[in-house]
């Protein structure tokens, strides 16, 4: 299972998106902890961690889902990262093991 990165929200935000051994299970980091994380578009202004990890999200479908995390990301951001996920390659090849 490899880490794959998605773009999310107006400001096209890159996130790195690491599978976990539970089936649908995903850590979500910043792909560059150290990019403005500023959304101009909603202004709000986020402190990352350190380590860059935004929270865990278990999907089972475009949109039904988990998000354990801080409040990084709206509704529509978390739709938005469900369903870029449940398209990429590797959600199928999990859905398969």
């Amino acid at each position: 299972m490899e880490t794959f990165e998605i773009p999310v929200g107006p400001s096209q935000r890159l996130l790195k998106i690491e599978p976990q051994a539970t089936h649908g299970t995903y850590k979500i980091y910043a792909a560059d902890p150290y990019q403005d994380w500023v959304d101009r578009e909603q202004q709000r202004s986020v402190d990352l961690p350190p380590d860059g990890l935004l929270g865990t999200i278990t999907i089972r479908s475009e949109r039904d889902f988990d998000f354990d995390g801080a409040g990084y990301f709206m509704g529509d951001e978390l739709l938005s990262i469900a369903a870029q996920v449940v398209r990429h390659p590797s959600f199928a090849s999990q859905q398969s093991e």
